[in-house]
């Protein structure tokens, strides 16, 4: 019985050993914390990594619409639920969404695995399109082909991947720029320039 009872014993003063311990570590943090100025924190470090990522997927997907205050990028509240709900139908997996308003239409930007997308809805939860921006090894080689083949001295900026419902080709918006102009060409996947109303 005295075996047992010191072995009881020896696990409560074992526990409350580890237990103070933590608990000192933890106030030393909070100093610590306190001492810490906002800039070295490291989840504040980590949420302006995660914004400006944010901002420069906007800054790609709303390039050249014309909106030069970027009120594309501001974010929104309080979207329809026909909004929040088509857009969970269509992406049950998205992370890390931002809701924004663009030309008044709600858009939603999300981690989609690899990439970072932006699904556009109108407010009764109909999809526009959804897009995704892609390097210049994602575009198809006919749209490269065709772009080269008129004018070989383009620079290619950047490349958008656009999926529009019920639209069995993708779209793919392409800023190249040539002697500092910049210009907009949309190409389906075959390589043939389209019209688009971006």
């Amino acid at each position: 019985m005295k075996k047992i009872l010191l072995s009881v014993l020896t696990v409560v003063l074992a526990i409350s050993v580890v237990a103070q311990g933590n608990s000192g570590k933890g106030k030393s943090k909070q100093k610590d914390k306190g001492n810490t100025s906002q800039t070295d924190n490291p989840g504040n470090s980590k949420e302006k990594e995660d914004k400006a990522k944010h901002d420069e997927h906007d800054r790609k997907i709303w390039d050249g619409i014309g909106d030069k205050n970027s009120s594309c990028m501001k974010p929104s509240k309080n979207q329809p639920a026909k909004v929040r709900s088509s857009f969970q139908r269509d992406y049950p997996y998205a992370v890390n969404v931002r809701w924004t308003k663009c030309r008044g239409d709600w858009t939603a930007s999300f981690g989609n695995g690899l990439f970072r997308s932006t699904a556009v809805y109108h407010a009764n939860g109909q999809r526009r399109d959804t897009r995704t921006p892609i390097t210049r090894n994602d575009i198809p080689r006919r749209i490269l082909d065709e772009i080269f083949k008129r004018r070989p001295n383009d620079r290619l900026e950047d490349a958008i991947k656009i999926e529009v419902p019920n639209v069995i080709k993708e779209i793919f918006r392409i800023k190249n720029m040539l002697q500092g102009k910049t210009e907009y060409q949309y190409f389906n996947s075959d390589g043939m320039q389209v019209s688009y109303d971006y």
